[in-house]
């Protein structure tokens, strides 16, 4: 699948949910109770333990029910190894130039992080197809973003860290299509207690006011 196809996918979710874990099996059921709950969409961590043969095992048994990828990948030779395993995107928590030429070799989407508008305009320029602004609450969440957007409305901006559902309203007015969720949509602590039942009410919960902040937003655009 091509590079605009699989961002599009995001897009229409809204949410790339970080998965880290101590077990491996418990990534799975978080992935099938994501799914359950509207949201095909995955970003499996490197901090996984043996995360690229995680990776292999949600690509087998998912398939095309999921938009899978892997995070945290912070050299170029984990990319052929986790895009071997079945992931169509590649997210980095910093600007890594030879991790985004891996990625573009490949043809696979690269969510490059930054932070600064001077590391998010590099990345951008050095091919990366989504800038991951991370650690967004720290700089202001949503305030800090509406202002790099401004005078950079051509790159696509994903916040990460620190982002919430009661957040999530003001990341879209700020004009990004879609953020990146750990802790308040799949916590660690919940997946490594097995909790799938409440993984699968909070992303619906998530998918419902990623709806109702982009409809909100919408209208607001029409009023001006």
């Amino acid at each position: 699948m091509d590079k605009e196809s699989i961002l599009k996918k995001i897009e229409r979710i809204g949410v790339v949910p970080v998965i880290r874990s101590e077990s491996p099996d418990n990534v799975i059921r978080t992935v099938e109770a994501l799914v359950e709950g509207g949201i095909p969409v995955a970003e499996i961590t490197m901090t996984v333990p043996d995360a690229v043969k995680v990776t292999r095992r949600c690509a087998a048994h998912f398939g095309g029910r999921i938009t899978l990828g892997v995070g945290s990948v912070t050299h170029a030779d984990m990319c052929a190894e986790v895009i071997d395993a079945g992931c169509v995107f590649v997210v980095t928590p910093v600007f890594v130039p030879a991790v985004i030429d891996a990625c573009n070799r490949r043809g696979v989407c690269v969510i490059a992080g930054a932070l600064t508008p001077t590391e998010i305009f590099m990345a951008w320029e050095a091919g990366a197809d989504v800038i991951k602004v991370f650690p967004a609450k720290v700089m202001g969440g949503a305030a800090y973003l509406r202002m790099v957007h401004e005078p950079l409305p051509h790159i696509p901006l994903m916040p990460t860290g620190g982002v919430t559902i009661e957040t999530l309203a003001d990341y879209f007015r700020a004009g990004v299509k879609f953020v990146g969720a750990g802790g308040d949509l799949v916590s660690k602590e919940t997946i490594d207690t097995g909790k799938t039942r409440s993984i699968t009410d909070r992303a619906r919960q998530y998918i419902a006011a990623i709806r109702a902040a982009r409809g909100k937003f919408h209208l607001e655009s029409l009023e001006d």
